[in-house]
């Protein structure tokens, strides 16, 4: 992935990570179910 502080590393600004170790550090978004389309909460089984 691009990092942000520029091109002055080893890599020229791409800091390699593995899948898992991005899975584990990226942010979640929370979505309120009064949010979702009726068709994807019957799809999620929300319903």
């Amino acid at each position: 992935m691009k990092n942000s502080w520029g091109t002055g590393s080893a890599y020229e600004g791409y800091v390699y990570v593995s899948e898992p170790y991005f899975a584990v550090n990226t942010i979640n978004v929370v979505v309120p179910k009064a949010a979702l389309d009726k068709e994807l909460m019957k799809k999620l089984h929300l319903l």
